[in-house]
């Protein structure tokens, strides 16, 4: 049973831009007494603004548990025994006020979906690395100045937000992503992006919107699989000839650029089969 619900939960993240929209029809508990009333057929529970302060670690008896929300409780710390649920495939802990992340979370290897949004992270244990079957992360709106480098070993990560962050700079080793397909970066420190970001040959969509870039980053030029590229508010208004490599972008977004008139023209004959938006 619950290779099955694993699956249909990792279907939802391949779904669309909406990895919440899951197709399966579980039994929603909301309340772990009453899954614990209900061990065995307790797969999903969803306990969104319960007024939890704490973890509730009873929850490492339910035996089939795969999916767990404690979205916008007080929580403030995950205990090492969140560790025990070694059948969760989908995490949601965002505006649960968490301030770091235990190594132990990072040790659930059916873990696929992982919810952190709108905490106060300011970094990430190395052990994240170890979440080599995780394809959806979700950090946004944290205070991470940095990620580390073991980042580059999430092989299967499908997508990563991290809007609204304090990045002022990207590992070398996130190149090693090779099955990313969206990255969301809105709103950091960014001024450039490593050479190696020029490897992810899977990536369909690049969201680079109010970073204050100097130069399109040379590697942009090498995505060939990109599909939509937002450079709004990053203060770019001329981008290289060379943009005509990415022969699958489909979007483009230069608004709030101030790009001049000149340039729009010129960007227009360059990409003829692309909606660019100034």
């Amino acid at each position: 049973m619950r290779q099955a619900v694993a699956l249909m939960i990792v279907i939802a993240v391949g779904a669309g831009c909406h990895p919440w929209q899951s197709p399966e029809r579980l039994k929603k508990y909301t309340s772990v007494d009453g899954a614990l009333a209900e061990r065995d057929a307790a797969i999903y529970v969803n306990l969104y603004e319960a007024g939890l302060t704490n973890f509730p670690v009873e929850l490492a008896q339910l035996p089939n548990l795969a999916k767990l929300s404690v979205r916008r409780n007080a929580l403030k710390t995950l205990p090492p025994s969140v560790g025990n649920l070694k059948g969760l495939n989908w995490f949601d802990a965002s505006e649960a006020r968490l301030t770091a992340l235990p190594p132990e979370l990072c040790s659930l290897p059916q873990l696929r979906v992982l919810y952190l949004a709108d905490n106060t992270f300011t970094n990430l244990p190395g052990a994240v690395g170890n979440l080599k079957g995780l394809r959806y992360l979700n950090l946004d709106r944290n205070k991470l100045t940095a990620l580390p480098a073991e980042v580059g070993q999430m092989t299967d990560l499908r997508w990563l937000r991290l809007n609204r962050n304090e990045l002022t700079s990207l590992p070398e080793s996130i190149g090693q992503l090779a099955s990313l397909e969206r990255i969301y970066l809105e709103h950091n420190k960014l001024k450039t992006l490593p050479p190696s970001f020029g490897d992810l040959k899977a990536l369909t969509d690049l969201v680079l919107a109010d970073n204050k870039m100097e130069a399109l980053p040379t590697c942009v030029l090498g995505l060939e699989s990109l599909e939509r590229l937002d450079l709004q508010g990053t203060g770019l208004k001329k981008l290289p000839d060379e943009i005509v490599n990415l022969k699958n972008l489909k979007t483009l977004r230069m608004d709030r650029n101030s790009v001049p008139k000149e340039e729009a023209e010129r960007l227009r004959g360059l990409l003829k089969d692309c909606t660019l938006i100034f």
